[in-house]
């Protein structure tokens, strides 16, 4: 059933316009929650038009594929990562929760290297005047390595509301040795103006909602050495924007649409809304999954014929039990702690989306 987030007429008429939300920290989301977003692009739409009491109108969104967001706690994070960002850890690095990141660049040149970087998270931390980023988790050849950004990136600044804009920066370094010879660094300028208010409907539902425009300027580089002689390599990231819809009702952005700069203009590069889980989206039917044993109670072996760049385990509810990062035709998942019965085994592929249920005994 979509969700319908309307104020009442009597309400509407005494007030004479919706009410301005206003952002705190209970209105973002934290540890053990899990979010469905469905995913399209759709180079057509508007995401310049803004203001106050603004009407956005996105209804008529037809989805492509969905993905699923899973918000671990830090406790379930690798050993070196606990140290770094749980409850020993000083105050400023102390995470509320971790997932998986998306839109890193590092994916780009992994190919390059006789490495294979199989996993990026982000830990993020909640408090009553912020939403921080403190640092990764990056699992490289199989091992994980915390690092903590040396200078905090604010992605939000509490209470927000319209008319509100800040700036935060973050930098963060990350020495591969002994797994490889090899750095990486990042630096992030943020810069964001809460442009608009008002309603936004999407076909998951209405809502009142703040609009929110981020520019994000980021510069990466990768130092690899041969021997004794290294170098900096510099990696191309266009500056971004991103335009979200965030409500009161919702601890996610009901909507996002993402674009890059490419030749003096903007390009719309991804857009998405909050939404219920609906199936699996639009699968490629073209993609086959195989699995063994099935079913099974502990280790279950996948094989795709398309390389798979992530996999999620979804409980029949809908509700995300597991996520990690593929970077091959072959792998598995550990069921072991999982309640018995059924489960989607839902991976994305270079080509598409592909799916099939595993049962845990």
């Amino acid at each position: 059933m979509k969700k319908l987030k309307l104020f009442s007429l009597s309400l509407i008429v005494s007030l004479g316009a919706t009410a301005q939300p206003v952002l705190n920290t209970v209105n973002f989301s934290d540890a053990d929650e899990s979010y469905v977003f469905t995913t399209l692009v759709d180079l057509t739409l508007d995401y310049s038009s803004t203001g106050a009491n603004y009407n956005w109108d996105f209804s008529t969104l037809s989805s492509t594929s969905q993905r699923w967001q899973l918000n671990e706690p830090v406790s379930a994070a690798g050993q070196i990562s606990n140290l770094m960002f749980g409850n020993f850890a000083a105050t400023a690095y102390k995470a509320n929760y971790w997932n998986h990141a998306t839109d890193l660049p590092l994916a780009q040149i992994t190919a390059s290297f006789p490495i294979s970087i199989d996993a990026i998270s982000l830990f993020s931390k909640n408090t009553a005047t912020s939403i921080t980023s403190v640092g990764y988790e990056m699992v490289i050849s199989g091992q994980g390595l915390g690092v903590k950004s040396d200078t905090i990136e604010h992605r939000y600044e509490l209470p927000l509301q319209y008319g509100d804009n800040y700036s935060s920066r973050g930098f963060t370094k990350l020495n591969m040795n002994p797994i490889y010879n090899a750095q990486w660094k990042q630096h992030r300028g943020r810069v964001s103006n809460v442009d608009g208010w008002g309603t936004v409907q999407t076909p998951w539902g209405q809502f009142s909602a703040l609009r929110i425009h981020h520019i994000i300027q980021e510069t990466d580089s990768f130092y690899v050495a041969q021997d004794t002689v290294g170098t900096w390599i510099p990696i191309p990231v266009p500056t971004s924007h991103i335009y979200e819809w965030r409500s009161t009702d919702d601890k996610e952005p009901v909507m996002t649409i993402k674009t890059s700069e490419i030749g003096g203009n903007e390009v719309i590069t991804a857009v998405e809304y909050r939404d219920e889980y609906n199936g699996l989206g639009v699968e490629n039917k073209e993609l086959t999954v195989s699995t063994y044993p099935n079913p099974a109670t502990n280790m279950v072996e996948f094989n795709l014929n398309s390389k798979g760049t992530y996999l999620s385990l979804i409980d029949m509810r809908g509700k995300v039990v597991f996520q990690k990062s593929l970077n091959g035709t072959s792998g598995n998942v550990d069921i072991t702690n999982f309640a018995p019965g059924s489960y989607h085994l839902v991976i994305n592929t270079e080509e598409g989306i592909t799916s099939t249920v595993i049962i845990k005994k």
